[in-house]
């Protein structure tokens, strides 16, 4: 399996905490994102913690997405369905 790119890491954390969200109604368990995103939880938590210095979710042990957050998720998704269009996905 190839490494995956910092961004693709950052966008599947996003996405994650964004289908708790929604299918749960609730805070995303940071053990749900962790799997969901394929990720070992203490690799999770690095991430997280600089997710939220940057601003994109809120800390805790159920982090949600700011409207920053949100924001930098839309802008990702046009970009990859750009990509996808050129064939560089």
């Amino acid at each position: 399996m190839p490494r995956r790119e910092r961004w693709s890491i950052i966008i599947a954390v996003l996405e994650a905490i964004e289908e708790q969200w929604a299918s749960h109604g609730e805070g995303a368990r940071v053990t749900n994102v962790a799997t969901t995103a394929n990720m070992s939880y203490d690799r999770l938590m690095e991430y997280l913690e600089e997710l939220e210095r940057t601003g994109f979710v809120t800390a805790g042990r159920m982090p949600q997405l700011t409207d920053k957050g949100r924001e930098f998720l839309r802008a990702a998704r046009q970009w990859r369905d750009v990509l996808g269009r050129f064939g560089l996905d």
